[in-house]
């Protein structure tokens, strides 16, 4: 009876063992789980909480886009426009100002200075055009000489390269009247340009302009039908002209 009470005593500790451990298993399994559970929930929330960053280069072309407009509306005395334009301002503003608070404090503090006020002044009851005016064409001032910096020379010579490149092509299609051709190339001109326009206009202000007031309607007019070649062809020679002045100021 004894022996039969030995081994019974010896079955229940030994169950009791493997339950022990079974329970120990599953308790640091339990963890184990709830420690990924965490890590996930803390990772998707901290990817939820990080801001959209986009290219300082980038916002600071948009973001002189959004002032350019606020600008028309102000000179247009359009406060419906002055409305819908102000605010893009901030929106803009927030996608990429940490990049240039590291490294362009200065010129963060200027972009602050004049931008909060222009968005709050866009929201008012009553608009005061000309100090908003005024605000705004210092924030575009300061975007500019922001782009300066991250637009160097060497970027717009390539620029002015490459779009004499596409100048000459085009001037080839006039020339030979090939509708199809201008209407292909003319977009390209405008694309090419804004890759480095904002480089442009603080260092060669008169350049620019007349780099514009070219341009503009040579890629307009590629677009329409019937083309009028010989203003194409006109404008076209023009803007050679002044990519080739900006090419050697630029040298």
């Amino acid at each position: 009876m004894k022996l039969v009470n030995t081994i019974a005593a010896l079955a229940m500790t030994g169950t009791l063992a493997l339950a022990g451990c079974s329970s120990a298993n599953h308790s640091a399994s339990s963890a184990s789980t709830t420690s990924k559970t965490e890590d996930q929930s803390n990772s998707q929330s901290s990817s939820k909480e990080k801001p959209t960053t986009t290219n300082v280069k980038d916002g600071v072309s948009a973001l002189l886009h959004d002032a350019k407009q606020l600008k028309k509306g102000i000179d247009a005395n359009d406060e419906s426009k002055i409305k819908e334009n102000g605010p893009k301002l901030e929106e803009s503003w927030k996608t990429f100002e940490d990049g240039v608070k590291s490294q362009y404090p200065d010129q963060y503090a200027q972009v602050e200075k004049y931008l909060d006020p222009i968005v709050a002044g866009s929201k008012a009851s009553t608009i005061d055009k000309e100090t908003l005016s005024k605000l705004n064409n210092q924030l575009i001032d300061v975007l500019y000489q922001l782009s300066q910096k991250l637009i160097p020379v060497d970027q717009v010579k390539a620029g002015v390269s490459k779009l004499l490149t596409t100048t000459g092509e085009l001037k080839q299609a006039i020339n030979a009247g090939d509708e199809a051709k201008i209407k292909e190339i003319g977009p390209k001109l405008e694309e090419i340009w804004k890759t480095f326009e904002d480089g442009v206009k603080p260092g060669y202000p008169d350049l620019y302009e007349q780099l514009e007031k070219s341009l503009n309607p040579e890629v307009a007019g590629s677009q329409v039908s019937p083309l009028d070649k010989q203003t194409l062809g006109k404008l076209n020679d023009e803007l050679i002209q002044t990519l080739h002045a900006l090419e050697q100021k630029a040298n």
